[in-house]
């Protein structure tokens, strides 16, 4: 009579239990959805979505802007190489522009081609197709932040880099590489411009330098202290004597191979 008591009230509590999940609606909330209904895949189990993380100007802006949006990751080059990747909208006027990417700052800038009206409130987008580097999407709700144009304001630089030329970068490669890459116990290449440029990574299938496109360079890569998909340890390494890389000299190599690797 006891174990028929016990059998009877583990039943009992499993079908207590079923019942309470089910009442409960499903585990798993259901995937996001884009504009048209197609579900938004989600970023990696242990990935986090590409977020945006701020946009300046934070107020008004002038006819003639910068945009500037920062996100949480570094962005895959094949997902915003496009003028579609930003843009300002108001009504049914649609404003492109130049996009210039700063790896180093995870930031994305947008200068208008044309002078923006003046008065009028417009809408920043960042476009669905982003990724990051480890294929995370845009996070659905990501807002879309609203500036009104001021003829007060003045005008933006243009998106130009300073210039930076093998002479401003070799006193960094000799103060934090060359004690390693010189020592022939090593075996390690030297890092020169024409070394650089020609040079395909022993670690991946990449170029250590790509003329022009900072973010598909490996160097870029090993150097930047973050980066999720660097083979082995960041550059140089900690177990070294050299002195780690600052950011301002890490975006000073950024530029050198943006404007070419001259």
């Amino acid at each position: 009579m006891h174990r028929h008591n016990a059998t009877l009230l583990r039943r009992i509590g499993t079908l207590t239990l079923c019942l309470g999940l089910a009442s409960c609606g499903p585990i798993e909330p259901p995937p996001p959805t884009d504009a048209d209904g197609e579900p938004i895949p989600r970023p990696a189990p242990l990935d986090d979505w590409l977020r945006v993380v701020d946009v300046t100007p934070t107020h008004a802006i002038a006819v003639r802007p910068t945009i500037e949006v920062r996100f949480n990751a570094y962005l895959d080059p094949g997902t915003f190489n496009s003028y579609s990747a930003l843009s300002l909208r108001s009504g049914g006027l649609t404003s492109g522009g130049r996009i210039d990417y700063r790896m180093t700052r995870k930031t994305l800038r947008l200068r208008p081609r044309s002078d923006l009206i003046e008065g009028l409130r417009y809408t920043l987008f960042a476009s669905r197709d982003l990724r990051s580097v480890t294929g995370a999407p845009l996070f659905p709700d990501t807002p879309a932040p609203e500036r009104f144009t001021d003829a007060s304001l003045p005008g933006s630089p243009p998106l130009d880099r300073p210039e930076v030329r093998w002479s401003n970068i070799a006193p960094i490669v000799e103060r934090s590489c060359n004690a390693c890459h010189n020592d022939p116990d090593w075996r390690l290449p030297r890092l020169t411009p024409d070394a650089l440029r020609q040079t395909r990574s022993t670690q991946v299938d990449a170029p250590l330098v790509m003329p022009f496109e900072p973010a598909q360079s490996y160097l870029m890569h090993k150097i930047l202290p973050d980066y999720p998909l660097r083979r082995f340890t960041v550059q140089p390494p900690p177990y070294s004597d050299a002195a780690p890389l600052s950011l301002d000299e890490i975006e000073r190599i950024e530029d050198w191979i943006a404007q070419g690797a001259r």
